[in-house]
């Protein structure tokens, strides 16, 4: 969720707690005989505006969630499908972020250290596969490509420090 997103969903609850507000009030002029005072009606519309909020929240969340998961299916069928040795060996082509410019990032196998290594995928040829896949999919233009990145080993921290220090 997004800065403006979240700006977004404050501004839909607190408009929706002064609407709750405001049938309140008319219902209490209507209903003299009901007496709710103004802290307990303060709760009411502070509770609902938290309901609200969360509700939106959630649903937007969900919904990101499930056009992330859709994508990554259809990534993982072409994938599985036009490289399937580097498929089986575990390198995968994960979406992490969807927008204007969906970002995708190159994953290795377990076995295999992300920094020094060159993911087989990470050529033009691939590049423009997917983005003639996303752009089939609703996403126009270019995405944004990340690479995974592992923490180092012990090993490798003192190994890099003797190459500093030689």
């Amino acid at each position: 969720m997004s800065l403006s997103d979240f700006w977004l969903s404050v501004v839909a609850s607190i408009v929706a707690a002064v609407l709750v507000m405001l049938a309140a009030k008319i219902t209490l002029e209507k209903w003299k005989k009901v007496a709710i005072g103004v802290g307990a009606l303060a709760i009411g519309c502070t509770i609902v505006s938290f309901l609200i909020f969360a509700g939106l929240t959630v649903t937007k969340e969900f919904s990101a969630h499930q056009e992330r998961s859709a994508l990554q299916a259809k990534i993982d069928a072409y994938t599985r499908g036009h490289y399937p040795v580097e498929y089986d060996k575990g390198y995968r082509l994960e979406v992490t972020k969807l927008g204007e410019r969906p970002l995708l990032a190159f994953m290795y196998p377990e076995g295999v250290e992300a920094s020094p290594a060159i993911h087989p995928w990470s050529n033009h040829t691939f590049a423009f596969e997917i983005e003639i896949l996303l752009n089939d999919n609703g996403y126009p233009g270019t995405p944004a490509w990340a690479y995974e990145m592992r923490p180092m080993t012990p090993e490798q921290v003192s190994h890099l420090m003797q190459r500093k220090l030689d």
